[in-house]
């Protein structure tokens, strides 16, 4: 009788698959690179933990090149993320600085194309779909800014 869980993976443990995947690491490969504990890293992953402390919050957040935020608001610790852009200001993370972060939605799109894509699956029909939608948002942002300059 296996004494394996069956427990549901968290978000926090589908984000560190899958960031780890984006990067080409393997669990080890990026302990070794980031002083990350691999049995924590582990226990995360296959979601045994479902909280760590700020320190390796942090730690995690800044292996997995993710913005410190994304890391805190998995683990339920916003308040901490706070306090830190409090005391450090908006230099944590690009997204608090406001610079151009990629939205989730886009980075979505890109872990399933490149699922897809590794499957083999044929991805040309949902690219051009993309570019169409592009195109179209790229062609309205630009009429807006002619009529608005238009008027001036």
């Amino acid at each position: 009788m296996s004494k394996k869980s069956s427990s549901p993976k968290t978000p926090l443990a589908q984000l560190i698959t899958d960031r780890l995947q984006e990067l080409g690491l393997k669990q080890v490969d990026f302990c070794r690179q980031t002083g990350f504990d691999q049995g924590l890293l582990s226990k995360l992953q296959t979601s045994v933990i479902t909280t760590i402390n700020l320190e390796s919050a942090l730690r995690l957040a800044d292996g997995l090149k993710v913005a410190p935020g994304d890391i805190l608001t998995l683990l339920g610790k916003t308040d901490a993320h706070i306090l830190i852009k409090k005391l450090y200001g908006n230099n944590v993370c690009a997204q608090c600085a406001g610079e151009n972060v990629t939205p989730e939605p886009v980075r979505w799109i890109t872990r399933a194309a490149e699922q897809a894509f590794t499957l083999g699956r044929d991805v040309s029909p949902v690219l051009m779909l993309l570019q169409h939608l592009s195109t179209a948002r790229r062609t309205s942002a630009e009429a807006e800014r002619l009529r608005i300059g238009g008027h001036s």
